[in-house]
C-alpha cells in the first residue's frame, strides 16, 4: 500500500499544473471559440451564435484550418475567427468583426486561454498595428498570414505573417 502511495505521488508530479495541458493542443478553433466571454457577441453567448452558425448558408466552420466565419444578424455584424497557436501550443484565437450596417472586418480582437479555462482579451502587443484608418483585417481562411486592405479601395496594404509569438511584417 505504502509503494502505491509512493507511486501516485509520482505520477501526480507528472501531471499538467494549471489551465493548460497537453490536451489544449487538441482542442479546435470551435472549442475555443464557445469559452469566448458572454458578452463578446450582441444578445447571445457564444454557444448560442455556434448554433445559428451551423445553420445552412450562416457561415463557415472549418476545424481542420482553424477558421470560422458567420453571417451575423439584424443586432451583430459578420464577423471571422482564426485560430493561431504559441510555439509552446498555447492557443491565440483572432477575431474581426465589422460595423453594423457598415464596412466588415474593421475591427480586430484577440483572446488568449486564461488559467480558468475561458478565453480573455489579449493585448494587442503581438499585432503591431491598431483598428481604424480605413482598415480592414482579413483573417486567414488557411494558413497564418492576416492581411490588412484599405476599407474605400479594397487594396492590400499590409500582411503580417505569425511567427507563434508574433506578427511580423511581411516583406
Amino acid at each position: 500500500m505504502r509503494r502505491l502511495c509512493s507511486l501516485v505521488l509520482i505520477l501526480c508530479g507528472f501531471w499538467p499544473q494549471g489551465g493548460y495541458s497537453a490536451d489544449q493542443k487538441h482542442l479546435s478553433v470551435v472549442d475555443y471559440f464557445v469559452l469566448l466571454p458572454a458578452n463578446t457577441f450582441e444578445g447571445a453567448s457564444p454557444s448560442s451564435w455556434l448554433t445559428f452558425l451551423k445553420q445552412p448558408g450562416s457561415g463557415v466552420i472549418d476545424t481542420a484550418n482553424g477558421y470560422m466565419s458567420c453571417t451575423g444578424d439584424g443586432a451583430q455584424p459578420e464577423f471571422e475567427v482564426a485560430l493561431f497557436r504559441f510555439t509552446d501550443g498555447r492557443p491565440l484565437l483572432a477575431m474581426s468583426t465589422g460595423e453594423l450596417e457598415g464596412k466588415d472586418s474593421m475591427f480586430l480582437t484577440f483572446y488568449e486561454l486564461g488559467k480558468d479555462n475561458r478565453m480573455h482579451k489579449a493585448s494587442r502587443k503581438t499585432f503591431p498595428i491598431s483598428d481604424g484608418d480605413n482598415r480592414q483585417f482579413i483573417l486567414p481562411k488557411t494558413g497564418r498570414i492576416l492581411t490588412v486592405k484599405n476599407a474605400k479601395t479594397g487594396k492590400i496594404l499590409e500582411q503580417f505573417e505569425w511567427n507563434g509569438s508574433t506578427f511580423e511584417r511581411k516583406r
